[in-house]
């Protein structure tokens, strides 16, 4: 009799012997457990997992005994806990619960590893176990099959780079499960792309492309994984096999009788990702539908390939109108994809990449359309967050978005409120109220939220300045009550929080306020944010040092407030009222940043300038002295990469006369700024237009003004 036959034989035996008690479940609170598996190598390893863990956190063992083995103690007065590894099962997972008896098999280790917390808290209910650091469990352990909703799972945040957390969770990683990932083909050719790999574009060979038909992209591809991964039994990698981020095709003899055309390259791409797949088994290998492989192939993916779909330019509102032009493009996109593929996968977003700090709404919307992205057929999901970088909330979005892309079905509120008080004890309440009430914000008015938002725009579109001031003020009040991992999770949020009090403080502030101040006509900074940015500096050192996804260096941001600390300026005597594009004649928001007597931060366009992408009037009026000159003073951002240039004229006009133009040339040029100061006679104007001009030598120039001042 084989080893695992004998333990069924002796589990049937104890099942008769039993039969009184059928119809009853397994007993989670009885005080004796043994932990037992078939005696397979997996089956051994997932079992003696639980157990350690189990035996780790149990602080009363005397009264909860846990004991292990890979066959049944005949004598066993309790409860078993069976585990086994069953590699051909036909659900991603499945729970037997009996009276004496609870079963769990899963397709892998990992699957039974997240079980294995899964049970810990369930078990945590009924012993003194300690689970204070275990994220609370959804799994009632009923009896049934299940299998989880999507199959790659990656919320991009912070927590989910803790190879612990991600194991818990049961979350995938880029960093740890992909060989090659994005536009990144350039690292198989460790030696220089070989001449016969460079795309032929126009009879020429390019090295800003592949020809994926070529013997040698396919030998560099095969040799990267060797050399990184070896060729024995292992786990399988994903492999991300796109071309450079350009609209340029192979055209050359192989690649046309491929399929290719002088605008997609799908067809030699997916031939040999095929390939790929056929030498490495084990394997996962993805394109992405994007550019020149946008358009599905016209022959079926092997069954490790798949594609990898952006959702870029789909709505972020939670319920998606399935007839809007773009969400039926989208569906058309995939649609086409799923004909040849069972395996896509969507690269979507949940963050604000122009503000990684602000709390930004983002679970109710990623639950409600998971069932929509499942229609058609989506399996996997990478969630594209604030990554590497600290963002508030972003332990709890983890644990709820890993949550739901195992199951969709579970309550996002439910969730948020355990995991807090989980974590969270004492300030489980201020913290739950105030994101479900951003989350049902959205959720409730269906909006539509941009991917990157200015501190601007966001305060216009969602963002709830007073709901905000009270969450902040709760946690200062909190703070002093904590301690532990608690104190130290609030002192870190409050801490990075307090870069969106200095923004609402910021883009709010005026003298009657008392954000500025004025003494002997001159306008400066008040002391009223230096605890805000002392908070934001001190979290520096643990971690906080981003604000958004490209060049949010918190401690340049930092220094642009030591800068305005230091300034003090006359007080502006020009009164915008409003500004017009001369050519739209459209008027444009945000005319007030050209008077509020506040200067621009240089290292971020978004934080006190006005930008317009057509030549400007500004309409206003001159409240200053009535004789002698009048200083004016206009500084500009100069941005080359963003098209913010250096205006190629202004002209001052009143009363439907020009009075005086400037050139480029009178600008004062300093580093990432263009300054124009003149003394003018002003004294018989008081209504002014001040007509602004873009740089001409680009077409699609920015003009980009922080204040337009006169004193």
């Amino acid at each position: 009799m084989s080893h695992f036959k004998r333990i069924v034989w002796l589990w049937g035996l104890f099942s008769l012997l039993s039969s009184g008690c059928k119809g009853e479940s397994f007993d989670f609170a009885a005080q004796r457990l043994l932990v037992l598996s078939n005696g397979d190598k997996e089956s051994v390893q997932a079992a003696d997992y639980l157990f350690q863990h189990l035996q780790k956190r149990n602080t009363a063992q005397t009264v909860f005994q846990v004991k292990r083995s890979d066959s049944l103690i005949e004598s066993l007065k309790g409860v078993v806990i069976y585990i086994e590894v069953v590699e051909d099962l036909q659900s991603d997972y499945e729970i037997v619960n009996e009276y004496g008896r609870l079963s769990l098999f899963g397709k892998n280790r990992s699957i039974l590893r997240w079980l294995t917390y899964m049970l810990i808290d369930k078990l945590g209910e009924y012993h003194t176990l300690d689970i204070a650091d275990v994220p609370p469990g959804y799994l009632e352990f009923k009896t049934g099959k299940a299998d989880f909703a999507l199959r790659y799972r990656d919320p991009h945040l912070l927590p989910n780079m803790d190879q612990d957390i991600s194991g818990i969770l049961l979350t995938h990683n880029v960093d740890r499960d992909w060989g090659l990932w994005g536009h990144n083909l350039r690292k198989v050719f460790t030696k220089g792309t070989d001449t016969n790999a460079m795309a032929l574009v126009d009879g020429k060979r390019d090295v800003e492309q592949y020809c994926f038909s070529s013997q040698k992209t396919f030998q560099a591809i095969k040799d990267f994984i060797l050399e990184e991964y070896g060729s024995g039994s292992r786990e399988g990698k994903w492999f991300m096999i796109a071309p450079n981020d350009n609209d340029k095709v192979c055209t050359c003899a192989s690649c046309k009788k491929q399929g290719n055309t002088s605008e997609s390259a799908t067809a030699a791409v997916v031939l040999l990702l095929n390939r790929l797949a056929t030498e490495f088994p084990e394997d996962y290998f993805y394109t992405t539908a994007y550019r020149t492989t946008r358009t599905a192939p016209t022959i079926r993916l092997a069954d490790h390939v798949g594609v990898l779909v952006s959702t870029i330019d789909l709505p972020k509102s939670p319920e998606l109108k399935v007839d809007a032009p773009l969400v039926q493009e989208f569906s058309t996109l995939l649609t086409s994809w799923k004909e040849q593929t069972n395996h896509i996968y969507l690269w979507d977003y949940i963050s604000n990449f122009d503000d990684y700090i602000t709390p930004f709404p983002t679970l109710r919307r990623v639950q409600t359309q998971l069932s929509y992205f499942r229609e058609l057929g989506v399996n996997g999901m990478f969630l594209n967050g604030s990554g590497y970088d600290y963002s508030p909330f972003d332990d709890v979005k983890t644990y709820v978005l890993s949550a739901v892309m195992l199951d969709p079905s579970l309550s996002v509120p439910d969730l948020v409120k355990r995991y807090h008080e989980r974590f969270y004890p004492i300030s489980a309440g201020l913290l739950t109220d105030y994101l479900l009430e951003i989350e049902d914000s959205q959720y409730n008015q269906n909006k539509d939220i941009a991917l990157y938002s200015s501190f601007r725009q966001l305060m216009r579109d969602y963002f709830a300045i007073d709901r905000f001031n009270t969450f902040y003020s709760n946690l200062e009040a909190v703070l002093p009550r904590l301690a532990g991992d608690e104190e130290r999770r609030i002192r870190l949020m409050l801490g990075a929080l307090s870069y969106t009090k200095l923004q609402l403080a910021y883009h709010k502030g005026t003298v009657a306020n008392n954000f500025l101040e004025v003494k002997e006509g001159r306008v400066q900074l008040s002391s009223q944010q230096d605890l805000a940015i002392d908070r934001l500096r001190g979290v520096l050192k643990e971690g906080v040092v981003n604000y958004k996804e490209e060049k949010g260096d918190l401690q340049i941001y930092l220094k642009e407030w030591d800068q305005l600390r230091t300034i003090s300026r006359p007080v502006n005597a020009f009164k915008v009222n409003k500004a017009v594009g001369i050519s739209s004649a459209e008027v444009m928001e945000d005319a007030e940043l050209l008077c509020d007597n506040k200067v621009g931060f240089v290292s971020d366009f978004n934080i006190g300038w006005f930008l317009a992408g057509e030549d400007v009037n500004v309409m206003g009026k001159k409240e200053n002295k009535d004789q002698g000159d009048t200083h004016v003073e206009m500084r500009f951002l100069v941005n080359v990469r963003h098209r913010m240039l250096v205006p190629d004229r202004i002209e001052l006009w009143s009363a439907g006369a020009k009075l005086v133009e400037f050139a480029a040339a009178d600008f004062v040029v300093l580093g990432d700024t263009a300054t124009l100061k003149k003394n003018i006679d002003l004294s018989k104007y008081k209504e002014l237009e001040i007509k602004i001009y873009k740089n001409r030598e680009l077409k699609n120039s920015v003009i980009a003004c922080d204040e337009i001042q006169l004193y």
